[in-house]
């Protein structure tokens, strides 16, 4: 073997070698740590519908006429805002939690079926206006955790899929329906008068979200995140109607596999874990 060819066999080992010790410090196997901060858009469709509910003419009115309304329950537009983390000890799977409040407030419905009965004072009539399109507070509070998973670990524009569960905490009644009228005469006490109500309120339930996004680089350290998200969960919902006759009209109560669609943006902050470079 020729000098030259002697040189160059060793130039080659060497850069081979040099190769090898840089290749552990580039790996895209070592930990990440990502901490995420998002909110969004959040919206889901109807509850439940009650086509009769039977509502007795208050005191003082001694005649048995009673009214009769249609009542419902549907999702007003809202929020979602969260915190999370996701650690990747691999380069395509991760494991992630989140805390996150959905601002899925409701939005409660009444339509007469017929006149409503004689009643100087309206109650019910007054009533039904009141709860037609009334706000009412159903937020709730989720905790998840799951897996994630993207394809490219190393690319600027990362894909990625999310699928988390776990337990959420429900604000407010999804069920109880009525309002509080006025009195005709001032100084009175304002009349309570309730069409529907819960006998016992769930505040638990389970909740578990299927996710889809893209993370972009946006500055050494931080990414931003695209997402949209089907949020599934159970709440309470009316089965029938409830007793009139009886001083609290106790609704039947079942419950509901409900979806909420969420469009979300988040800023990442990754950590990363470099490994020792030995010389």
């Amino acid at each position: 073997m020729t000098p030259h060819r002697v040189r160059g066999s060793v130039l080659v080992a060497a850069a081979l070698a040099a190769l090898a010790s840089r290749a552990p410090a580039q790996s895209p196997e070592h930990p990440l740590l990502i901490f995420s901060m998002g909110a969004g858009y959040v919206t889901g469709g109807g509850i439940w519908r009650l086509d009769r509910q039977y509502a007795s003419v208050p005191p003082p009115v001694t005649s048995r006429e009673i009214d009769s309304v249609a009542l419902g329950r549907l999702f007003r537009p809202g929020f979602e805002a969260g915190l999370g983390v996701t650690l990747f000890r691999s380069p395509h799977i991760g494991l992630s939690a989140e805390i996150s409040f959905l601002g899925i407030s409701t939005e409660s419905r009444c339509s007469p079926l017929g006149p409503f009965a004689t009643d100087a004072r309206n109650v019910n009539e007054l009533a039904c206006v009141d709860i037609q399109g009334k706000l009412i507070r159903t937020n709730a509070a989720a905790f998840q955790a799951g897996a994630t998973w993207r394809p490219a670990a190393t690319a600027r524009v990362q894909p990625y899929l999310r699928a988390v569960g776990g337990l959420a905490l429900l604000g407010g009644s999804f069920v109880e329906t009525g309002s509080v009228v006025a009195a005709p005469v001032s100084g009175d006490a304002p009349i309570s008068q309730v069409f529907l109500a819960e006998r016992d309120r769930r505040e638990l339930t389970w909740v578990a979200t299927l996710a889809t996004g893209v993370t972009l680089e946006a500055a050494p350290g931080y990414q931003l995140r695209f997402e949209v998200r089907d949020i599934v969960t159970r709440v309470p919902t009316v089965t029938g109607p409830g007793d009139h006759t009886q001083l609290q009209p106790f609704a039947q109560v079942g419950s509901r596999t409900v979806h909420l669609l969420a469009l979300t943006v988040a800023l990442d902050l990754v950590l990363e874990r470099q490994r020792t470079r030995r010389y």
